[in-house]
């Protein structure tokens, strides 16, 4: 069996306050070069990453307008700044999300840049109450898939992961290696994230990488206490770590951390594993009905 290794790097990112889109983008790259010195093929950073920009925005601006002004002021802008460094460093990065008005909508939006190739946008399927009552988010309808030739991949935005079905989706159509940025308040948030992260690698016999955020925002709501412990998991079978976690964040602390996922040994877990989830899943007549689009992306890319 012929290894078939990718290297992820998951960046816990740490909010501090920013005076502009010049030191938010020094701070993403900074994080990028950690990357590219790990060699990493895949860099992931957390959800809502852009709401770092809110530090440097007047604190009267209503709570319900936060995330559209974040859309209309600095969409394009985070968009340069990402398929640069996508294209500077010559990695596949995963931006975190970013509010993005889709349809005369505002969506909570996780972009992926592979280098040479223009962005593939997955939209927040599931809304915690405070994305759709206070932020005004509204749910997407559609999965993104993307395979680079060597391997698919999938974008499940925080909340999303703690609904089997979309990950169970994902699957069925090939994918490998499932991310997850989150942005979780207390530990009682990231425990929901991170079990159900768990769960969807063993279920699925996929791997699974968490990103969450830590830091804060004084006084700016709902951004004042983070909690992140961001992990890489693995399927739980002999091939694998005992525990199904490659690695491991220290809880609340600003770091990277990399793993290297072999593709083959997902191969051989399916087939000769000491049990077998994806298969009889599939053939436990409970299949899913998925009224959206599924969409695969061709993004061929060799590092």
């Amino acid at each position: 069996m012929l290894s078939r290794p990718v290297r992820v790097c998951s960046i816990q990112y740490c909010l501090r306050p920013v005076a502009g889109f010049e030191a938010f983008a020094d701070q993403v790259e900074a994080y990028v070069d950690v990357g590219d010195d790990y060699d990493a093929d895949i860099i992931l950073f957390p959800e809502l990453l852009s709401t770092q920009l809110l530090s440097s925005m007047p604190r009267d601006v209503d709570q319900g307008e936060v995330m559209r002004l974040l859309a209309d002021s600095y969409t394009g802008e985070y968009d340069a700044l990402f398929a640069r460094l996508s294209s500077q460093y010559d990695r596949i990065i995963v931006g975190g999300t970013h509010p993005r008005v889709v349809g005369g909508m505002l969506h909570n939006v996780c972009s992926v840049w592979v280098p040479g190739h223009p962005p593939v946008h997955q939209s927040k399927i599931h809304l915690t109450p405070t994305e759709s009552h206070t932020w005004k988010f509204e749910p997407g309808n559609s999965l993104e898939i993307i395979d680079t030739g060597f391997l698919r991949f999938a974008a499940a935005i925080c909340y999303d992961v703690q609904f089997p079905g979309i990950s169970r989706l994902f699957a069925e159509n090939g994918m490998q290696l499932l991310l997850v940025p989150y942005l979780t308040d207390d530990r009682r948030g990231y425990t929901r994230v991170t079990g159900c992260a768990r769960a969807r690698a063993v279920e699925n016999q996929i791997y699974v990488v968490t990103a969450g955020m830590t830091g804060s925002l004084h006084m700016v709501t709902y951004l004042t206490a983070q909690f992140a412990q961001s992990g890489i998991f693995t399927p739980s079978d002999y091939p694998f770590p005992m525990d199904g976690v490659a690695t491991e964040a220290a809880a609340n602390s600003e770091m990277v951390i990399v793993a290297d996922l072999d593709l083959a040994l997902l191969d051989r877990a399916r087939e000769h594993g000491s049990v077998h989830n994806y298969r009889d899943s599939a053939n436990d007549g409970m299949h899913i009905v998925f009224s959206g689009q599924i969409n695969v992306h061709k993004r061929d890319w060799v590092d």
